[in-house]
């Protein structure tokens, strides 16, 4: 099994890279699918996606619904700012203060920004989620298992379908 490669360059960035078994149009569709967010996006065991929004277009919202075994939700939101199908996604990402209705609500304020770059392999996907602006090394470390485990699903969902 390939496993993913996890990189801390300095305290406010760290980078994820995997190859998939997939074609990055693929890879790109699932990463930005509302429908798919849901069967692979599991940061911590036991957590479940009620509600996915994408507006995957420059200037589009996202609002990712996240609840915790224990019933408490974290609801992550962003703007995409780059959508280069099947290439290149980038887009900011914050949390709500209370992510546990159905619209947008009061973020924490601590935006950082995600760049997720697809890069084709013959029949693979060169997968990189390079993830900038963390206002703590802790905050940085939580993302990084985060998105370990979330690529490790995706990889996974690709596998399957």
């Amino acid at each position: 099994m390939i496993v993913n490669e996890v990189e801390k360059p300095d305290n406010a960035t760290l980078v994820v890279r995997r190859l998939l078994k997939a074609k990055p149009e693929l890879v790109f569709a699932t990463w930005i699918s509302a429908e798919h967010i849901p069967q692979w996006m599991q940061p911590e065991p036991g957590m479940e996606i009620p509600y996915a929004f994408m507006d995957v277009r420059v200037g589009g919202k996202f609002r990712i619904q996240m609840k915790m075994p224990d019933g408490d939700f974290c609801t992550a939101v962003g703007e995409f700012k780059e959508v280069t199908s099947p290439k290149r996604l980038v887009y900011t990402w914050d949390w709500e203060k209370d992510g546990s209705g159905t619209e947008f609500g009061e973020v924490e304020g601590n935006t950082s920004q995600i760049t997720v770059d697809f890069i084709e392999r013959g029949d693979q996907t060169e997968f990189v989620l390079t993830h900038t602006r963390f206002a703590t090394v802790e905050s940085r470390d939580n993302h990084a298992r985060g998105w370990s485990r979330i690529v490790d699903c995706l990889a996974g969902h690709l596998e399957v379908d």
